[in-house]
């Protein structure tokens, strides 16, 4: 058993100062917690680190019940809620008044997406990861989701986080901190709120809040391929939390022209350099391959030559444009870490009619380096640093299949 697994699942609580120790050396950036400030207004309580150890101290309050990998991904989440407010803490002026405020804009995705490759590096389950990622990057969530038209944000918020832990974190979260002047248990009502949502959705604890739907759709298309069963899912429960249909029957009527004359597939690769995404690009039987380098080599001096990116770029849409129009199923070979960035790829999928999948090569940073130094082709550490900076990690809904690619195998969200 690892050190932090110990911290995790022994008996008596861990402490946020035991914890960011054992972390430290591949999460540097909790060592800037403690001297990154709050408003005052907020956070009477002080800094990050401060705010932090109390909802860590909550959340053992509230993980009575819960088995070993639930209460692991509750305590780490809670230790590691507001990490991205380090990377967005600014002043800013309030409104006419011109007050200066300390806000920390998207620290939740932020601090999400600077999570997402580092905690690799900890030896922790790879799902037990996901799960914390996810619960930092919506711990802020609950209110938009219960505020949303017939609970669609709710549905939506179900297939990306376990509610129950969700819920758990934002009262944890709201009584780690003192509010000066307002209503401090607003946190907690918004949380017990989306729990009654949840619980009259039939949504609360459950693996899969679309399995009626899934269900559905499979017995108005008896006999279907798991392919179009897979475009009817996807495209369907996009349509459904955007509010463009209401029923599976709408989401299979809008796939009648797909099953008479079949239609393309997309796969888009997500990860660093060295994460293994060109050897699993051509390990995808009977695809049509576009890949960047192999364009950056055909158009410049090299695969590195970045001068001619926009020749590449103008080139590989009219290669992902030729397949897709020929029904093929297309692989889109690149790093793909920003989200604009895929969803121009994804985009032109959606136009084609085809099934999408997001497919993230998820290595563990300290392995990258070694499976670099390998390569003919290298790349230095400072462009990896950048790489990881970068990075906004793949999530639910971007396409209609998303998998992450790790060294234990396969998951799929």
């Amino acid at each position: 058993m690892s050190a932090l697994i110990y911290l995790l699942t022994r008996p008596e609580p861990v402490t946020f100062d035991e914890l960011s120790a054992e972390l430290r050396p591949v999460l540097p950036l909790l060592g800037e917690l403690p001297h990154t400030p709050q408003d005052p207004e907020w956070h009477a309580e002080g800094d990050v680190a401060t705010h932090s150890a109390l909802v860590l101290a909550r959340a053992h309050e509230l993980s009575e019940g819960l088995d070993p990998f639930d209460r692991a991904a509750l305590l780490l989440a809670a230790a590691l809620h507001d990490i991205g407010k380090a990377l967005t803490t600014r002043e800013e002026p309030e409104g006419s008044s011109g007050q200066i405020r300390l806000r920390s804009r998207q620290h939740a995705r932020r601090g999400r997406d600077y999570l997402a490759y580092r905690l690799l590096d900890t030896g922790l389950a790879p799902r037990l990861i996901l799960t914390v990622l996810e619960l930092v990057a919506h711990h802020h969530s609950l209110h938009r989701a219960a505020e949303s038209e017939l609970g669609r944000g709710v549905f939506a918020l179900a297939r990306q986080v376990p509610l129950p832990l969700l819920v758990r974190l934002a009262k944890a979260d709201a009584r780690g901190r003192e509010v000066r002047g307002g209503d401090g248990r607003k946190g907690e009502d918004t949380a017990d709120y989306l729990e009654l949502l949840a619980r009259d959705l039939g949504v609360w604890n459950v693996t899969d809040p679309y399995a009626a739907f899934r269900a559905e759709i499979a017995a108005l298309l008896p006999g279907a391929p798991p392919e179009l069963l897979a475009l009817a899912v996807g495209r369907g429960i996009q349509d459904w939390e955007a509010g463009v249909i209401h029923t599976p029957h709408e989401a299979v009527a809008r796939v009648q022209e797909a099953a008479r004359s079949g239609f393309p597939r997309l796969t888009v690769l997500c990860g660093p350099s060295g994460s293994g995404k060109s050897t699993y690009a051509h390990s995808v039987p009977d695809a049509d391959l576009i890949s960047l380098d192999a364009l950056r080599a055909k158009l410049g001096k090299n695969a590195s030559d970045q001068r001619v990116n926009g020749q590449v770029l103008q080139a590989a849409r009219e290669q992902l444009r030729e397949a897709l129009r020929r029904g093929r199923h297309a692989v889109w070979d690149a790093t793909t870490l920003r989200r604009s960035q895929r969803a121009q790829v994804l985009g032109l999928g959606y136009d084609y009619g085809a099934l999408t999948e997001l497919h993230v090569l998820w290595t563990p940073p300290g392995q990258l380096g070694a499976r670099i130094s390998g390569r003919e082709r290298q790349v230095n550490s400072a462009v990896l640093a950048d790489q990881l900076r970068l990075l906004e990690f793949p999530e639910v809904g971007e396409a209609h299949r998303l998998t992450w690619d790790t060294l234990e195998g396969e998951l799929s969200g």
